[in-house]
């Protein structure tokens, strides 16, 4: 039998939950890291298993057993309870309520899976770089692949630690691959953790790739390391090194804010800023200027997704299907299960003249489409009732995507999913110039965003955190992880939110409930050494 590497209790803990864990299974039949990472070829394979592990955040429903089988993806989990949308309450379906109720507890499913999640991948970056470090290597480009290697597999260990800091706040940093299970780790202090992820991300953007036209879609570049090292850095408040990161990002001439029609259906109807959220629209290939880092699901592609993958949109898009005079349409979304409805303070926060305001991003009227019903081409009157019940509602058009070929369009993703675009960059700028109280030149990056959205600009005297999250919702709605992003501001800031705009979690959100509890089954393993709770979790 070949020697493996066995980590430790924790990690074992973080890719626990089937039946059976790749830690429980019989490798004799596979290459062990000692022998298959000793080549180019053998680490290329490797990083590809990275980037497949970071796809496991959208796999939503798989009959196989997966991460986060019949769960909820991020542009699900991570955006309600927040400030921005709030999910139905009619008992058809309560996947979600525990997130808008509070109601998450340390033996939580979601709860467990975001940490295995994590760790999961820390662990397999950790095993790439303890291969690096150990085993005799033959390179196809000695000058280039070792730093190249080690730059990916720690900008995915800092993407792991993005999760486990902003959702469960001090956590243990593991960097090791220990040969013996471990059953006496510590939590770290959130910000002493921070630091070692600035400095995998400082590695990563100084030796990733700098050319995204030369590289296959989907790879990593230095620009993403240094997108997310200027987000890392506001955590910290060192605005000044955000800046310095978020600059040479925009700067770069690398990438452009979509400003004119593109890809798949630019001679349709339709506006610049909806063709970003077509499908196939996500990659450069296309005309997308736009998209530093792209996950890869599309559909029925290798490296891609399938029909289980990412059912993210089935949460967006409203259950019209189950309201009599429709009929199920792409044109409409395909089949929404209406489980997320946007707050109407999003709705009513655009100028009437703002692209991201137009009929092609928000849909706003509904038409009966059913040729069967005497309703048909009649419009709807959105009463209450049906916002209530998720049927029918104004929303982002974000998620509308998908054919019938093969009727995938009723199923899972369709598209590849955009993680950083060169709009959020310009706000993160914005974000470093308000930490420094330098309102004139966080609006002059707040106004690169309207400007391409044909809106007003902004006055400097009108920026603050609020607004500057108002106008992240205008521009991210779906696509940001709010809570992340809530998280980086503070827990001041997110009680602030919660409380003054999201009616349905004001009463029972509390302030410890800014982090995510500890999953009880790790306190337990964790029989060597002291592993407290979060506070109000006990």
């Amino acid at each position: 039998m070949t020697k493996r590497i066995i980590y430790s209790a924790l990690l074992a803990l973080a890719l626990s939950g089937c039946k059976k864990s790749f830690l429980d299974e019989d490798t004799s039949g596979f290459l062990s890291p000692e022998n298959s990472y000793t080549s180019t070829a053998g680490f290329e394979a490797g990083l590809n298993g990275l980037y497949a592990y970071a796809r496991l955040e959208f796999q939503t429903w798989d009959f196989a057993g997966s991460l986060f089988t019949q769960g909820a993806t991020p542009q699900e989990a991570l955006q309600i309870g927040t400030d921005i949308v709030l999910t139905k309450t009619d008992g058809t379906d309560g996947s979600l309520l525990p997130f808008q109720n509070y109601t998450l507890d340390n033996n939580s499913s979601y709860v467990r899976n975001y940490y295995k999640f994590g760790y999961g991948l820390i662990a397999n970056a950790n095993t790439i770089i303890h291969a690096l470090d150990n085993n005799e290597i033959s390179w196809d480009d000695p000058e280039n692949d070792p730093q190249r290697v080690r730059a990916t597999a720690l900008f995915f260990r800092a993407y792991g630690y993005r999760y486990l800091i902003n959702l469960y706040g001090d956590v243990p940093w593991v960097e090791e691959v220990s040969p013996e299970p471990r059953t006496d780790f510590t939590r770290m202090p959130k910000m002493e953790v921070m630091q070692h992820v600035i400095d995998d991300l400082k590695y990563a953007s100084e030796n990733l790739p700098d050319n995204p036209d030369a590289l296959e879609d989907g790879k990593l570049t230095k620009w993403a390391a240094l997108h997310y090292l200027a987000e890392d850095y506001l955590v910290l408040h060192k605005s000044d090194s955000a800046i310095i990161a978020a600059k040479q990002v925009v700067e770069s001439g690398r990438y452009h804010l979509n400003k004119t029609r593109f890809g798949a259906e630019k001679d349709q109807d339709g506006d610049a800023f909806h063709d970003m959220f077509i499908e196939h629209n996500q990659n450069r290939k296309s005309g997308n200027q736009e998209t530093i880092w792209a996950i890869q699901l599309e559909y029925n592609v290798q490296g891609g997704g399938d029909l289980y993958t990412d059912w993210s949109k089935r949460a967006w898009v409203p259950f019209y299907a189950n309201l009599g005079g429709f009929t199920l349409a792409d044109s409409l979304g395909g089949r929404g299960l209406g489980q997320l409805r946007p707050f109407d303070w999003w709705l009513d926060s655009y100028e009437t003249k703002d692209m991201r305001n137009s009929e092609y991003n928000i849909k706003r009227n509904w038409y009966y489409n059913d040729p069967a019903s005497p309703l048909y081409g009649k419009k709807v009157n959105i009463t209450e009732d049906m916002k209530r019940t998720g049927k029918v509602y104004p929303t982002t058009t974000k998620f509308f995507y998908g054919k019938t070929a093969d009727n995938p369009a009723y199923e899972g993703n369709m598209k590849d999913r955009v993680k950083i675009r060169l709009a959020e960059t310009y706000l993160l700028l914005a974000e470093a110039y308000l930490q420094q109280n330098n309102k004139s030149a966080a609006a002059e990056a707040i106004n690169e965003v309207r400007a391409r959205a044909n809106a007003s600009p902004i006055d400097a005297a009108k920026v603050d955190v609020d607004y500057l999250l108002d106008e992240r919702a205008r521009e991210l709605l779906g696509e940001e992880m709010r809570r992340m992003t809530l998280s980086r501001f503070g827990k001041e800031v997110f009680l602030r939110r919660v409380t003054n705009l999201n009616p349905a979690s004001k009463p029972v959100v509390k302030d410890f409930n800014f982090l995510w509890p500890i999953p009880q089954e790790v306190i337990d393993a964790n029989s060597g050494a002291e592993f407290p709770q979060n506070p109000g979790y006990n």
